[in-house]
């Protein structure tokens, strides 16, 4: 008997990463309208960032459903493995509840975490549970290192356009519309399973200053710490986020890892977003 680890595409794994670390991503639903899109499937990352550009109407997402969970955790316990599954947090999307009550299914078998995080935080924790997989822990021990490593996470995140933020409604309105009406460059943070404003700068070239000095402001044991950079669609700007968080640490961290941000999560940051996570696990 084995372990498995199943997360959802708000994660932002690549196919590349989810073979590498031997995670199942079930995925999302991109809405355009009628149309019902399984991202990372149904739309690769090139295709959405390219209809999102020239898209009049901003799509939505739609949370993985009891049934979908169901047929995965099935496959996976008919074969004789239990099943990890880190997913988006519960305040943010009702993927967390549907994936619940899918367990319920498998009493023992599947244990599901409410990561309270998404993108890289979510990447983050996908993949500690691999690599604690693969080192023969059980599936109650990683579920409960996870959830303990909870205390441990930090994300932070900027975008050039409060627009789909605001439309999207993952962030309060009135920071979108202060931010809005000052012209100002929020850096947001993911806390708790809740997304809020941290600080507030007047340019993006000037948030992307802040975002790395937020992060590493009273960082200890960089040695310990798992991060990953994530961007949407806009891979110059992710990999200078990299060389000026890395020089900042002043140490190696544990891993450090450049990732692009896939429809689930680009939908609400829109293009251009930049986030920064990190966890120790």
């Amino acid at each position: 008997m084995g372990v498995v680890i199943v997360t959802d595409s708000s994660s932002d794994l690549s196919s590349a990463s989810a073979r590498q670390y031997g995670i199942e991503v079930v995925p999302l639903w991109i809405v355009y309208g009628q149309e019902r899109l399984r991202d990372g499937v149904d739309i690769q990352r090139s295709t959405f960032y390219s209809r999102l550009a020239a898209a009049k109407d901003l799509p939505h997402t739609a949370p993985v459903d009891e049934a979908e969970f169901a047929e995965v955790f099935a496959r996976h316990v008919d074969a004789g493995n239990d099943v990890v599954a880190p997913v988006i947090s519960e305040k943010i999307s009702e993927t967390y509840k549907h994936a619940v009550a899918a367990a319920a299914k498998f009493p023992g078998r599947v244990h599901v975490v409410d990561s309270q995080t998404f993108s890289g935080g979510l990447f983050l924790q996908a993949m500690a549970a691999s690599e604690l997989a693969k080192a023969g822990k059980s599936a109650a021990e990683i579920a409960k290192v996870l959830e303990a490593a909870r205390a441990t996470q930090h994300g932070y995140f900027i975008t050039p356009d409060l627009t789909y933020l605001g439309r999207t409604g993952r962030v309060n309105k009135a920071v979108v519309a202060l931010g809005t009406m000052l012209k100002v460059n929020p850096v947001l943070r993911i806390q708790n399973g809740v997304v809020d404003s941290a600080a507030q700068t007047r340019t993006f070239e000037k948030a992307q200053e802040l975002l790395v000095e937020i992060v590493t402001r009273e960082l200890r044991d960089v040695e310990k710490v798992r991060f990953v950079v994530g961007h949407a669609n806009a891979p110059e700007t992710g990999a200078r986020e990299v060389t000026a968080l890395r020089a900042k640490l002043g140490a190696e961290p544990r891993s450090l890892t450049l990732i692009e941000a896939g429809p689930t999560v680009a939908v609400h940051g829109g293009p251009g977003s930049l986030g920064i996570f990190s966890l120790i696990a």
